[in-house]
């Protein structure tokens, strides 16, 4: 029972910790995304502070199993463990997440984002056209702000203009996610159309099934399915640093794939030469993405079978 409380207050104590950290520098992060050069920087505002919270905690799912199986690793399992670990990933995953949802969307619906301004006495560039506000630009939505404009071109001009102020102005469109392009341009993050691991990406397809069913549900829990059963491959190796190894390989190949299959080329290519297939037509009445489900399910069952094949083989040893 002592390795059972155990694996419960590193799970608490993990999940607090993490959160707490994650919140902060994620905080600072936005606060970077919502800076504009000449104006204070400012952190842990509400609306930022909320953000940053839901998301971490989204993250801080993905990882809790991986963490509770580093416990099995550095300590010979037992079944009280085992079912704890089982308890607490069906919890974290079945129950955490939709009452994540939940309190997310009544807690962040009254929150608005602050207004978009963007500080005189800068020059601000987008494709071949300088911008420099003699005063802030959109402090007042019912003011028009001056600017002189310079077209870089060969035969470009430069121009005295009156520009009305709108959230959708072309510095604050193409500046996104930041705030002021001058911020983009320091900390511009390159053209990746996809990360490799996007939490928010996941997230997002776990709301879509939720909101569908519960057979769509249970088929975008495939993936927690994937990374609990690496409880199972706890003790693959007899080094437990080849163990640690493993484990993290295969928790980042499971979050790269339930990633990197909804990139554009991967969907197109499941939907041209596989989706059209009539065993699965008829999974995708009960649930998205069929093939990623039953990767999922299989590297699952893998693990597991390791696991079992294991226990066998050292018992086998023993006697």
């Amino acid at each position: 029972m002592k390795k059972a409380f155990k694996l419960i207050l590193t799970y608490f104590l993990t999940g607090i910790l993490a959160t707490a950290v994650g919140v902060i520098f994620y905080s600072v992060y936005l606060g970077i995304q919502k800076y504009v050069a000449g104006s204070d920087f400012v952190i842990f505002q509400k609306e930022d502070f909320l953000r940053a919270l839901f998301y971490v905690i989204s993250c801080v799912i993905m990882f809790i199993c991986a963490v509770m199986t580093y416990v099995r690793i550095s300590n010979r399992g037992s079944v009280p463990q085992f079912i704890v670990f089982v308890l607490l990933s069906a919890v974290t995953w079945a129950v955490l997440i939709p009452v994540k949802f939940k309190i997310e969307d009544k807690v962040l619906y009254n929150v608005k984002d602050s207004s978009k301004v963007l500080t005189g006495g800068y020059f601000r560039q987008d494709g071949n056209k300088v911008y420099y506000f003699t005063t802030d630009y959109n402090a007042n939505p019912h003011i028009n702000t001056s600017a002189i404009v310079i077209d870089t071109t060969e035969t470009g001009q430069v121009t005295m203009e009156s520009i009305t102020p709108s959230r959708d102005f072309v510095l604050f469109r193409n500046s996104a996610p930041y705030s002021d392009i001058l911020i983009k341009n320091i900390f511009d993050e390159g053209n990746l159309s996809q990360p490799v691991i996007s939490f928010s990406l996941i997230m997002q397809h776990a709301r879509e099934a939720l909101a569908k069913g519960w057979t769509f549900w249970l088929g975008f829990l495939s993936i927690a399915f994937a990374l609990a059963s690496l409880y199972g491959a706890a003790d693959l190796f007899r080094w437990k640093l080849l163990n640690t190894g493993f484990m993290a390989v295969a928790t980042f190949a499971i979050l790269c794939t339930n990633t990197l299959y909804y990139h554009p080329v991967v969907t197109s290519f499941c939907r041209q030469y596989i989706n059209n297939q009539k065993f699965f037509v008829f999974l995708s009445r009960y649930m998205d993405y069929p093939i990623l489900v039953l990767a999922n399910v299989l590297a699952g069952l893998v693990f597991i079978i390791i696991g079992i094949v294991r226990c066998a083989t050292r018992k086998k040893r023993n006697y």
